[in-house]
C-alpha cells in the first residue's frame, strides 16, 4: 500500500483556526478528509521550531487521491506550502529491481 509523507505550513488565518479549535480538531477534520478519498491518515504532527508547521503520514495515497487533495484543500488558501516524499520499507525498497539504464556518454 503506497506511503506519502506531507508537509505543510498554515496559512496565518489558518493558524488562527488551530489556535482556536486545537490541533487535535484538525487531526480529526484531515483523518475524515482522507477516509472520504479513500485513504487513511496514520499520523499527524505539529512541528514546532521547524521549517514546516505538520508533517503527515497517509497510507493509500495513491496519484488520484493526491489530485483530489490538492483540488479540496488548496482553494481554501489554509496550506500556503506544502511537500509530499513517497516514503518505502526498506524491505519494499529492496524488492524493487529491474529495467534497464544508461548513463550520460556511456
Amino acid at each position: 500500500m503506497p506511503k506519502i509523507v506531507l508537509h505543510g505550513k498554515y496559512s496565518p488565518e489558518a493558524w488562527s483556526g488551530v489556535a482556536a479549535e486545537g490541533a487535535s480538531s484538525r487531526e480529526a477534520s484531515v483523518r475524515a478528509m482522507f477516509e472520504s478519498l479513500g485513504a487513511s491518515l496514520e499520523a499527524m504532527y505539529m512541528l514546532p521550531g521547524a521549517n514546516w508547521d505538520f508533517m503527515m503520514i497517509v497510507d493509500n495515497a495513491s496519484a488520484e487521491v493526491m489530485a483530489n487533495l490538492k483540488k479540496l484543500v488548496g482553494p481554501t488558501g489554509s496550506v500556503v506550502e506544502q511537500n509530499a516524499s513517497v516514503i518505502m520499507t526498506t524491505e519494499e525498497f529492496d524488492a524493487g529491481s529491474g529495467g534497464t539504464y544508461r548513463a550520460p556518454g556511456q
